[in-house]
């Protein structure tokens, strides 16, 4: 499982998870977690999901950053 904690700005986050993404193997599939203090993540890592074929898990607020589940998948 891969960690990614942010606290950059929504676009950072989201080349974070593309550059993982992109470095899996066709076939490969991974869990992440990320702790970022940005909301708008939440909604725009739905979107990415929904377009790319990776499944979005859930999310929750810990204290001052969100916590978001994904599975990437090749």
């Amino acid at each position: 499982m891969k960690e990614i904690n942010s606290d950059g700005i929504c676009p950072v986050v989201l080349l974070e998870i593309y550059r993982e993404w992109k470095s899996l193997k066709e076939g490969e599939e991974e869990d992440v977690i990320i702790r970022t203090p940005w909301e708008a993540s939440v909604q725009a890592l739905e979107k990415w999901c929904n377009e790319t074929g990776n499944i979005f898990l859930s999310y929750e607020k810990q204290g001052n950053k969100i916590v978001i589940r994904l599975k990437l998948k090749k």
